[in-house]
């Protein structure tokens, strides 16, 4: 897909933000009622009419792709693309009212994210990456955060410790020691800290597709690292119940410094 094409794919991404932007924010600090999935996450009418008001539109104008959702599961119609989507990341904090939640909408060419848009309704903030430029709000974003070379002076962000298991927590705390901050929850939101600089370092695991590869194209523009705990690059694989673990850094040398403590 060329630059001309993803230029068009880009306006296709944003009307979908906006179609799930309109659903979501009527339900955000409503009085309504949420359900429990069978992996202990909430669930919500919004998540459900979100997502499906996006496959809808998808199905109309491009048939033929795949498409990986949260709610619905996977559809594979066999095509080189497939579109990766999570209505609403953070569902937890949707339904306490608290504003991090994000849309993520991806669109994958084989197993390699292209174009990735992270919106985040109740801020008002929406990001959007496609060939190695960044958008925020519709403008270009070139904002180079202070480099912090030391991973003693580095501030790290994750969801929550109970998202790892007891093999990795033992490693993750060795990363989190060596750092200076940490904060937890945050969601697909401390991705977004990454690039504006609040934040150094990223790190979770148990993660699927739909919470992820939407971001790639995002942090890459900006050359922000972004691998699993190996330091290989993430791509959309074969297996639709794959777990992703994601090591983020905003420089080189500080992502070589967290896979080393992460082994």
């Amino acid at each position: 897909m060329n630059s001309s094409e993803l230029k068009v794919i880009s306006g296709f991404i944003n009307t979908l933000a906006d179609i799930s932007k309109k659903i979501t924010l009527e339900g955000f600090n409503s009085n309504f009622s949420s359900e429990t999935k069978k992996d202990g996450s909430p669930v919500t009418k919004f998540d459900i009419n979100a997502e499906q008001a996006i496959c809808d539109q998808i199905n109309r104008k491009f048939p033929d792709h795949n498409i990986i959702a949260e709610e619905n599961g996977s559809i594979n119609k066999e095509s080189d693309y497939t579109w990766i989507i999570d209505p609403i990341d953070g569902t937890r904090s949707y339904v306490i009212g608290r504003p991090l939640w994000g849309t993520l909408i991806g669109l994958a060419y084989k197993d390699q994210p292209i174009i990735g848009l992270a919106d985040f309704p109740a801020l008002n903030e929406r990001w959007l990456g496609f060939d190695n430029k960044c958008f925020l709000n519709n403008h270009e974003f070139n904002h180079k955060p202070k480099i912090i070379s030391n991973i003693s002076d580095a501030t790290i962000g994750s969801t929550s410790p109970s998202l790892f298991s007891i093999k990795t927590i033992k490693k993750f705390n060795k990363l989190l020691d060596a750092t200076k901050h940490n904060i937890w929850s945050g969601d697909c939101h401390n991705y977004c800290l990454v690039l504006r600089g609040g934040l150094d370092l990223v790190v979770e695991e148990g993660l699927s597709a739909y919470d992820v590869l939407p971001l790639v194209p995002i942090l890459k523009s900006q050359d922000i690292m972004i691998t699993d705990w190996y330091g290989r690059n993430l791509k959309l694989e074969n297996d639709v119940f794959y777990k992703y673990s994601t090591v983020v850094a905003n420089n080189p040398k500080l992502h070589e410094s967290a896979i080393y403590l992460l082994k």
